[in-house]
């Protein structure tokens, strides 16, 4: 398989004033601070990004803002999440003329019930053959409530636009059964847990997006290596994993933007109704990743 999509890849934030206002210049600060790192691309409004708290015009502004800075210097991937069929269509024609690589597509999840197997077949195949660039489908049941099951990704991988997916359940034996779904046909799976990056490892996978490379970017891009290296990363992913689940299952983006502002990101606020971490909040996420603070490589 000639892969396309390696290394490790942060869902970048978007920050927001105190009073909730989009600040383009704090997310441009963050994303050159990006390029400078050895990551090897950048995701704009995936779940970490806050993007259903964006209006449609807002998420246009992030990437029309944020695409001419990445394009031909790293990967660069775009979340779309829709509730429906008609307005995901126009927003692969919105985004047409962008330098996209690839398209992080969720699933319509709020009427879940009703979801089947054909019908989730036909949304991602009908986006896949309207957009423009290569499109990835996005498991993440935690938020959408809905699993895209390994038959649904089996039957969508071989479709030539559909090039792989991030799964971000964390749960392993759920990308084992997709592996062997796909496992015939050119398909990458991308981790999107940090918590068992070491593992996915050993399953083949070499390309993760993870939130903690928000705020610490370097933790996941040395146990990468040290595995690549043939090292024992054992000791790395029991620290990757305290600062990982810090910043995601304890505190969620409020703690990721925290950890960033701790690290000298600019996290910015989240927007209502997502509350910043409390004093107490804050003290505790800084007990846990505190010691795990790295320098910053020049703007």
């Amino acid at each position: 398989m000639q892969r396309r999509f390696e290394g490790i890849i942060p869902p970048v934030t978007t920050p927001f004033s105190p009073d909730g206002d989009l600040q383009l210049d704090l997310l441009e600060r963050n994303v050159e601070r990006y390029l400078a790192t050895e990551l090897s691309g950048l995701l704009l409004l995936g779940s970490n990004g806050e993007a259903v708290h964006l209006s449609d015009q807002e998420r246009l502004q992030m990437i029309r803002h944020v695409a001419p800075l990445v394009a031909g210097r790293k990967l660069f991937l775009v979340g779309l999440s829709a509730p429906t069929l008609r307005e995901a269509l126009a927003t692969t024609d919105a985004l047409s003329d962008l330098p996209i690589d690839a398209l992080l597509v969720s699933v319509p999840a709020y009427y879940r019930n009703r979801m089947t197997t054909a019908v989730l077949v036909d949304y991602f195949t009908q986006v896949a053959e309207n957009a423009p660039f290569p499109v990835l489908l996005y498991n993440v049941p935690q938020y959408s409530g809905l699993e895209i099951s390994p038959a649904v990704v089996g039957s969508l991988a071989p479709h030539p636009n559909i090039q792989g997916m991030k799964d971000s359940s964390g749960n392993l034996h759920y990308v084992q059964q997709v592996l062997a779904a796909t496992a015939d046909v050119d398909f990458e799976v991308i981790m999107g847990s940090a918590q068992v990056l070491g593992p996915a490892l050993l399953l083949g996978i070499r390309a993760a997006i993870l939130a903690v490379a928000c705020a610490l970017p370097d933790l996941p891009i040395q146990l990468l290596r040290d595995y690549e290296a043939g090292r024992d990363i054992r000791q790395q992913q029991a620290r990757l994993f305290q600062v990982a689940n810090a910043v995601t299952s304890i505190y969620g983006v409020p703690g990721l933007k925290a950890a960033m502002n701790m690290n000298g990101f600019e996290g910015g606020s989240c927007r209502a109704p997502l509350a910043d971490l409390s004093e107490s909040e804050f003290s505790h996420l800084r007990e846990l990743v505190g010691a795990y603070a790295e320098p910053l490589p020049s703007a």
